[in-house]
């Protein structure tokens, strides 16, 4: 069924496309269209089953109504649900999403932006894999809406939500000691520079009770199984009874392989930084520490909408949110 266009309603009621497009765009009372001449406009729109094309719309009034998102990897029960949290709170608001993944690759996330920026969005919110704000600088130099979530960087007059990863990890820490661990392993995450698993290594060392008891073992993004696999190998012989995982897709690969091994958790405490419902079902239970996931999302679009709606005057806000320790 072809679709219907400013066109064909103009050709139908003997009218011109420019007087269609004026009623259509709320513009009828403004420019003197007689009310019974619009409501023949809308009637037959509706009876045609117009649909207006929102991206030459967006170029006419500087508006689409879409909003970019760039996360790591969607995948991730965290990035997942994050998205499914922020698609919630824009179509709330009248704003459909464009959700890309960058897989940690700092040369596709800068492609990403450009073409999302290409495409009219109206703002982005961002997860970023770079490794300097430099990266993002001309986009806040030109007063572009943008939004970082769950990964920041100091000192940026950016808008930003995140957790507090620092807290959030002595938790883990403090936790793994109540259960009598005496040597605390922390299982962090390549590249460590992203402040979120950076400072949730902060908040592993600060919360140890001897500092030289510190045991970093680095799991590469891009074969967490395989890192996992190798970090107990070299862990077999050494004398530690609890494991903090910077993440869950990490505290997955872990029980995996413990399970392929035929370990069944009896010696090891285990708890991860993000809970997924997995957690919840495995035996022995793991505890974990949990994002307001929900709320990140929902914060990330209320900033960006005070953004567009006072462009000129916005003030910069950096939200950090607390966590909580799901005890299993």
């Amino acid at each position: 069924m072809k679709k219907a266009s400013l066109k064909d309603i103009a050709e139908s009621l003997g009218v011109s496309k420019a007087l269609v497009s004026l009623v259509l765009n709320g513009k009828g009372d403004e420019r003197g269209i007689n009310k019974q001449t619009q409501e023949k406009v809308r009637v037959k729109a509706k009876e045609l089953n117009y649909i207006p094309n929102q991206y030459a719309r967006g170029l006419r009034i500087g508006r689409t109504n879409t909003i970019g998102v760039i996360v790591p990897d969607i995948s991730n029960v965290f990035y997942g649900k994050l998205c499914k949290a922020i698609e919630q709170e824009a179509y709330d608001k009248g704003y459909n999403l464009i959700i890309s993944n960058t897989y940690e690759d700092v040369q596709k996330e800068k492609k990403l932006i450009s073409d999302l920026i290409n495409r009219n969005i109206d703002g982005l919110i961002l997860a970023s894999s770079f490794d300097s704000k430099n990266e993002i600088d001309g986009l806040r130099n030109d007063k572009f809406p943008l939004v970082l979530v769950d990964r920041v960087f100091d000192d940026f007059d950016v808008d930003s939500v995140s957790v507090s990863n620092v807290a959030g990890a002595k938790k883990a820490v403090e936790f793994l000691y109540s259960k009598g661990v005496k040597r605390p392993v922390c299982f962090s995450l390549s590249p460590v520079y992203i402040s979120s698993i950076s400072e949730r290594i902060q908040g592993y060392i600060g919360a140890l009770k001897n500092p030289d008891d510190a045991k970093l073992v680095q799991i590469p993004h891009n074969d967490i199984e395989g890192g996992v696999v190798t970090a107990l190998a070299e862990l077999k012989n050494e004398d530690y009874d609890g494991i903090f995982c910077v993440n869950n897709n990490i505290a997955k690969a872990l029980l995996r392989e413990l399970a392929i091994q035929g370990d069944q958790l009896t010696n090891v405490e285990i708890i991860s930084f993000d809970d997924i419902e997995l957690f919840d079902i495995v035996i022995p239970k793991v505890s974990a520490i949990a994002q307001p996931i929900k709320e990140i999302g929902k914060t990330a679009v209320k900033l960006l909408l005070e953004r567009f709606a006072n462009e000129d005057n916005h003030k910069t806000k950096g939200v950090v949110l607390d966590t909580v320790l799901i005890e299993r």
